[in-house]
């Protein structure tokens, strides 16, 4: 009997397998499509393998600024997607590899629990001492919508064989603006349409104001207070504060968020809560005890790093050793053109300071002086940061380790920092904070 059977190979389902193998335990992983889930084949890696390429073509433009003449850019959109596919292609073998070496058990099917202890794959009866669901989350597409060669979610944008000319994106969240800076700096004419106020709302106003703006410059059209309608043929029915509007592109992506991927009849059928996701509690356990659940199908926040912390957790669980899941501190990154990142506490009404990296030497010498660090403290500690800049998503770390660890901006700023670095732009911003008092 195996210690955990899991259904689902994406970041919580692997991860959970590649630690209970480390603690001495056995499991098989049961995965319906390939290897790696969402985050692997069609979320996190092929987009930043393609972020990547968006963030070449654009410095490239910039080149004459460093005394560099180029005289042509052209984008091979078919090389630049074949080199995606490699990328994926290796992470992909990457994780099965890491299921082999902890010696974890791979079966290709679709997984149904029967009980308590069971699943059945490929018409056959798996036992297991713990069952851990980690079936991911799937696109949200408005009902009514089809999906075909014009309406897209990300799925089949990430197979698209050609470059389009324009492209309609409906939402004006961090899926939805991460494609619309790559699509932009590829050549693509670029319209989002967000029903809220501004663009990544979830987010620091003045990060929204600054991203706005950097995407304005590079010509994408952003219509906030609009309300997608209908797709009507080729068109794209929109009502704004102006009445409605008809749109016209190429191409229409669906980024609105996405929603856990459930199984309802089957969680009914083993009397297991849900709402939105999948509830747990703090061992990541359901109201069935042996039933575990982690990743984007529990009500959490749907990133892989929260995944892979809650699959740690279920693991230790699972092998007799208490952990409970601590969330905190959870940081955010967005690989927009520029980066955005986050953690912590981001109230208005706390005190915070903001350090512009145009007065940061590594930024300007890179030519990326535009964004800021803004931090947020309280009664001398740093409580929430918040960053749109060069390379933003590696600077996230350190404040993340400082509010964790409840570390006072005095220590902060008595770390020694190398020079010149981008992180000197968060040590600036927490002089500036203990300066205030």
């Amino acid at each position: 009997m195996y210690d955990a059977i899991i259904i689902g190979s994406g970041p919580g389902g692997y991860y959970c397998a590649e630690k209970i193998a480390e603690l001495g335990g056995k499991s098989v992983v049961i995965e319906e499509d390939k290897i790696g889930g969402t985050c692997t084949n069609i979320g996190c890696i092929p987009t930043k393998a393609m972020h990547a390429s968006a963030h070449l073509v654009s410095d490239i433009g910039e080149a004459s600024r460093f005394g560099i003449t180029v005289s042509s850019l052209k984008v091979d959109f078919k090389k630049l997607m074949e080199r995606k596919d490699r990328i994926v292609s290796m992470m992909s073998r990457g994780v099965q590899k890491i299921l082999v070496d902890g010696k974890v058990e791979i079966i290709a099917g679709t997984g149904k629990i029967k009980d308590k202890n069971t699943v059945i794959v490929n018409d056959k009866e798996i036992k297991g001492k713990n069952i851990v669901i980690a079936t991911g989350a799937k696109p949200i597409v408005f009902p009514g919508v089809e999906i075909n060669n014009f309406v897209m979610t990300s799925k089949e944008l990430l197979s698209l064989e050609k470059l389009p000319k324009s492209l309609i994106i409906i939402g004006g969240g961090y899926i939805g603006c991460e494609f619309a800076s790559i699509f932009a700096a590829l050549g693509t004419k670029v319209t989002i349409v967000e029903l809220m106020d501004r663009i990544v709302s979830i987010e620091d106003e003045d990060i929204s104001t600054e991203l706005t703006n950097t995407m304005t410059r590079a010509g994408i059209e952003i219509l906030t207070n609009t309300k997608f309608e209908k797709v009507s043929g080729k068109k794209v029915m929109v009502t704004g504060s102006d009445g409605e509007k008809e749109l016209s592109a190429d191409k229409v992506l669906f980024a609105v968020g996405v929603k856990s991927n459930l199984d309802i009849e089957e969680l009914d059928a083993i009397k297991i809560k849900y709402d939105k996701g999948i509830k747990v509690n703090d061992k990541m356990q359901t109201n069935v005890s042996s039933i575990y659940a982690v990743g984007d199908v529990t009500e959490g926040i749907k990133l892989a790093h929260y995944a892979y912390a809650q699959a740690e957790v279920a693991a230790h669980n699972i092998m007799g050793k208490k952990m409970v899941f601590d969330q905190t501190v959870v940081p955010s990154c967005i690989f927009t053109l520029p980066e955005i990142a986050s953690v912590g506490v981001r109230n208005s009404k706390m005190k915070s300071v903001s350090f512009p990296f145009a007065a940061n030497g590594k930024a300007r010498s890179m030519n990326k002086p535009r964004g800021f660090v803004k931090i947020y403290y309280e009664k001398g500690y740093l409580k929430g940061f918040a960053a749109i800049g060069p390379h933003v998503s590696d600077m996230v770390s350190e404040a993340t380790l400082a509010i964790k660890n409840n570390l006072k901006l005095e220590d902060i700023k008595n770390t020694i920092h190398p020079h010149p670095t981008l992180p000197e732009a968060f040590l600036d911003a927490v002089k500036m904070a203990l300066k205030n008092k």
